[in-house]
């Protein structure tokens, strides 16, 4: 036995996965591991950080998945993958079989390759697969392994093979000159759909996918939620409030009183898990699809109007679903315009949460139709804010790294990442939520709130609204759905209000800070004096524009 551990001390192999993005080393990843954590991901820069872990075939060689290397700008994920290139370890190129000369061409010319032990593997043989005499040509030309495959197809033979090249993996030797012998790729790979290549409707008809891909999962949520919670009211939650209705004080007011947990609580579940849900089934097909990336091409000439390149709405988009992973996304942006990128999905990116919860409000109060208005305003002024305090310009920025392929679904990873948005929500949104309604509760049987509505009445007033909302206002700094608050007493607050006071409110609520956990991780990210920044530009856009719609409502009614 101590003669097999020193064997398997000798036999250790560290092997570093490197390559461009959407080549498919995440997909690689997960099938030599069996991680399930690393999804396979069609939009770039889907890996935010380096992931371990041994190969389940051959427990001594040990993969790290490194972020895609993005060569025209210099991204923080650019540079952790640089950090990661130590001596001594295996390095496992992954390029696109289809792109095999020109990915390699460009490794070679940027990283410092000589000297270092190399096998590649060539991704997308379901797109282009060489023949053998090509095959062996191009080994012969390299003087390395050279594997081709299929990434989402990968038995135990050909996950074999693949550790076979990392075995026999030879030191790189390869110069400028034997490269252009390469065969070389065809010129019509990877270009941007034809729909999009238009030159005014295609930017248009982006536009209108990008739309779509938001407002069908809230439409459906809401017509699914409207038919659902008179049924939950009358089956569920009515008879549970007669019942407790007669238990103490305390525990009925934490239970169903105004703030309770299943009063105001039900509220966040009924409301906010079927957009979360929705959305993260639109976000991941479209992922998986690959059209996400040609959508943010087509747009990138407008998004650099305001300071943002294509690749810079990628995260934006992510915001829509969590804008805490949104923040790590955005590290494959360019540290020119990542501080933009992040003010923008500060203000302007509504996750999941918050969109639940302002249709819940505007469903209260019986107005649901504001929720269009609303989300195309946080677009607008969301775009001014970002141009007006981010200045920097994108222009020298080009796109080298190919467009990904328009593909089928790989129902495997799109099911774990669906559970992941699924797990993430019950296990962390909905538990801070009901904290929130359980402080809440406490600090109205204590009268604390009072106190808070007395801090909030100057801004209260200032835009006529009633000093009841500002719990609302005030928990919407630690979560979004902390707005659901203003549900209270079923509603009766938001009954009392006229349709341009709830408008106000919502929008101020929403945009006067992004939530404490999300400026924490702007914080960790950009440092605390980009993220109290930020968050003092947002708040002060926040109540310059809240300021212009109220004059503006107030000249139109």
């Amino acid at each position: 036995m101590l003669e097999q551990a020193e064997y398997a001390d000798v036999a250790w192999t560290e092997v570093l996965l490197v390559g461009c993005e959407s080549v498919g080393k995440s997909g690689l990843f997960r099938q030599l591991t069996g991680e399930n954590k690393a999804l396979a991901s069609n939009v770039k820069g889907s890996t935010i950080s380096a992931l371990q872990a041994p190969c389940h075939l051959n427990g001594n060689i040990q993969l790290t998945d490194l972020p895609g290397l993005q060569f025209e700008m210099d991204s923080h994920n650019t540079q952790l993958t640089l950090d990661h290139l130590q001596e001594g370890k295996t390095i496992l190129l992954v390029v696109k079989s289809t792109e095999l000369k020109e990915e390699l061409e460009q490794l070679q010319t940027e990283l410092n390759l000589k000297g270092r032990k190399i096998a590649i593997v060539a991704t997308h043989r379901d797109k282009y697969s060489p023949s053998p005499a090509e095959q062996n040509r191009v080994q012969e030309l390299l003087q390395v392994p050279v594997v081709w495959i299929n990434t989402r197809k990968m038995d135990d033979s050909v996950q074999e093979e693949v550790m076979r090249a990392i075995k026999q993996a030879q030191v790189w030797g390869a110069t400028a000159s034997i490269m252009r012998f390469l065969p070389a790729s065809s010129p019509n790979v990877h270009q941007l759909l034809p729909i999009f290549r238009l030159p005014i409707a295609g930017p248009l008809l982006a536009c209108f996918f990008l739309f779509a891909m938001f407002a069908l999962p809230v439409i459906g949520a809401y017509l699914l939620v409207s038919w659902l919670e008179p049924i939950v009211d009358q089956y569920v939650l009515d008879p549970l409030i007669t019942t407790l209705d007669q238990a103490p004080y305390f525990l009925a007011n934490m239970l169903i009183g105004d703030y309770g947990l299943i009063t105001l609580g039900s509220y966040s579940f009924l409301w906010a898990f079927p957009v979360v849900l929705l959305i993260g089934v639109m976000t991941s097909l479209t992922e998986e699809i690959g059209i996400q990336e040609h959508i943010t091409t087509t747009l990138d000439p407008w998004l650099r109007k305001i300071g943002l390149t294509g690749r810079d709405l990628l995260p934006v988009i992510t915001g829509f679903g969590c804008n805490v992973v949104a923040v790590f996304q955005s590290r494959g942006c360019s540290s020119c315009t990542r501080i933009s990128c992040v003010s923008l999905i500060a203000f302007g990116s509504a996750c999941s949460y918050q969109i639940g919860a302002t249709l819940s409000i505007f469903n209260a109060a019986q107005v649901p139709f504001l929720f269009v208005p609303y989300i195309l305003l946080l677009f607008l002024v969301g775009a001014i804010h970002t141009r007006v305090w981010n200045r920097q310009s994108a222009d020298q920025f080009t796109r080298i790294a190919p467009l990904p392929y328009i593909q089928k679904i790989d129902w495997k990873a799109f099911f774990w990442k669906l559970s992941g948005v699924i797990k993430q929500f019950l296990l962390q949104a909905m538990p801070i939520f009901l904290v929130i309604c359980l402080v809440a509760s406490v600090l109205d049987i204590i009268g604390i709130l009072s106190i808070f509505s007395w801090l909030a009445m100057p801004l209260l007033a200032l835009f006529s609204l009633p000093a009841e909302a500002a719990p609302g206002l005030i928990f919407s700094f630690i979560r979004k759905d902390g707005l659901l608050v203003l549900n209270e007493g079923q509603g009766s607050l938001l009954m009392d209000m006229s349709i341009s006071q709830i408008f106000i409110l919502v929008y101020l609520a929403s945009t006067l800070s992004a939530c404490l956990v999300t400026l924490f991780t702007i914080g960790k990210e950009l440092g605390w004096k980009t993220s109290l920044s930020i968050g003092g530009k947002q708040m002060l856009t926040s109540m310059v524009s809240a300021a212009l719609l109220a004059v503006g409502l107030y000249f139109l009614t």
